[in-house]
């Protein structure tokens, strides 16, 4: 877990690209549209358009059209921006809403206020009570053995002895994470580590942030890149 706040904001040819990451949460924003490839992320996914309406499109082919979404963890989808856009990500034990299992459209109103929220200092205590704050939410309750687990998850346990440190067995430790968190502990895991890489990819080779941040090697994290935000570091318009 980044528990200070981290950024960076990078401008190259009249394209411009932000990106931080504090506590639960992780952002990441550029001035221009570009469609995602269909992904699925173990995070909850604000996209914010910042002129116009979004196309978001859900794995049953049913298409939000608004000025912002809400997309719940382990939702299959693709979005496309007509210009520039904000996305920023929850993680799933922090943020409890009805309805989770669909895209929710976020009307004008609510997603300048979030826009608010994500300028000037990335401050997540400021980012938690407006995002609580506009979408009526709470935060998530989780069994206590697998908020052990979390405060855990970071440091390279493996799941099996993370289980037993909490007292259960992996069996219901990995039926605890699909309950509360709504996916496994693994891909959040790697989700902190792509969190991680993010913050260092503009700066360094991709092969050396991979083993930085604790990927296999350099096609890991870009499969990992892909398959959560639809993206790869060579698809950012500062590549």
């Amino acid at each position: 877990m980044i528990e200070e706040p981290r950024s960076w904001r990078l401008e190259q040819n009249g394209n411009a690209v932000f990106a931080a990451s504090c506590g639960e949460f992780a952002c990441y924003a550029e001035n221009t549209g570009q469609p995602d490839a269909s992904h699925r992320h173990p995070a909850w996914e604000l996209v914010l358009s910042w002129d116009g309406p979004l196309r978001a499109t859900d794995e049953h082919g049913k298409v939000i059209t608004a000025p912002g979404v809400l997309i719940p963890p382990g939702t299959l989808n693709t979005t496309r921006q007509p210009s520039g856009f904000t996305s920023l990500w929850i993680d799933p034990y922090c943020l409890a809403l009805p309805g989770r299992a669909r895209i929710l459209p976020l009307d004008l109103v609510q997603v300048r206020r979030l826009l608010a929220a994500t300028t000037g200092d990335f401050d997540s205590a400021r980012l938690r009570h407006t995002v609580h704050q506009v979408l009526d939410g709470s935060t998530q309750f989780i069994d206590p053995r697998l908020r052990q687990a979390l405060d855990m998850l970071d440091d390279g346990t493996g799941i099996a002895e993370l289980a037993d440190r909490v007292g259960l067995s992996p069996r219901r430790l990995r039926q605890l994470a699909a309950r509360d968190l709504g996916g496994t502990l693994p891909k959040l895991r790697r989700w902190h580590r792509l969190r991680e890489a993010g913050l260092l990819l503009p700066f360094y080779p991709a092969a050396e942030v991979a083993a930085r941040t604790g990927f296999a090697d350099q096609a890991h994290l870009i499969r990992t890149m892909s398959a959560f935000t639809g993206r790869t570091p060579s698809s950012t318009p500062i590549a």
